[in-house]
């Protein structure tokens, strides 16, 4: 079997963008862990299709098309074959900390999913993907499972890191994160990866704000496991 291609970071995604991505590049088992608790998944999702349709609906349009009942839908609202398919294999769920995502990883086995794997009728072997593309096994939200916390640190981050790349290489997956676009504020991959961060776990912050320690960029610790991808602009 082939080695998995490097672990990758990917540009940084609003909810409705991530699963777009997904059953854009999904290869059966890929499997998503959420950063997030799943209401507030839900919770952003809906928000992020609200604004979308806001937008569409406040855009003028010179002439008014016959049928126009789809063409200012959500693209996850036009609901396809391809995506009704893909969406039922995908193994998707919800890890509340940095801890519970280093236990899960530590474990985890795609053979042990309960999702079915996908029938000639659901993704047609002529899909490059069939041949191409390597299972991703994907956490949407990793900085966010660490930051504000004492993992908050070249330490925590790096050894989360380190899981993630290791279950994934175990499985033939490869390895890919996506932060939330505008957590924080920040919305380019490149603010992400310069936010600096204390090397130790449990470093403190003093009273005019800064780290106690020396700190580092975020991009010199990923940068030992991951290489990054710019995404188009969005």
């Amino acid at each position: 079997m082939p080695p998995s291609p490097n672990p990758i970071i990917l540009s940084p995604s609003t909810p409705s963008e991530l699963l777009q991505y997904i059953i854009s590049h999904h290869r059966y088992p890929t499997t998503v862990l959420i950063g997030w608790p799943k209401q507030t998944f839900i919770e952003g999702l809906v928000e992020d299709v609200t604004l979308h349709l806001s937008l569409q609906q406040n855009q003028p349009t010179e002439t008014e098309p016959t049928n126009n009942s789809t063409s200012k839908l959500h693209p996850l609202q036009r609901k396809t074959l391809l995506q009704t398919a893909v969406s039922r294999h995908i193994r998707l769920l919800f890890i509340p900390s940095s801890t519970h995502l280093r236990a899960y990883l530590g474990t985890f086995s795609a053979l042990e999913s309960k999702i079915p794997p996908p029938i000639l009728l659901d993704l047609d072997e002529s899909d490059p993907r069939c041949k191409s593309e390597t299972p991703l096994l994907l956490v949407y939200g990793f900085l966010e499972l660490h930051r504000d916390g004492i993992e908050w640190s070249a330490q925590g981050i790096g050894t989360s890191a380190a899981y993630l790349v290791e279950a994934a290489a175990r499985n033939s997956f490869r390895a890919a994160v996506i932060e939330p676009r505008g957590s924080k504020g920040l919305q380019l991959l490149d603010e992400f990866l310069d936010e600096k961060v204390p090397i130790l776990s449990g470093t403190t912050i003093k009273h005019d704000g800064t780290w106690s320690g020396r700190t580092v960029p975020i991009r010199g610790v990923l940068s030992r496991w991951f290489e990054f991808e710019q995404q188009v602009e969005k």
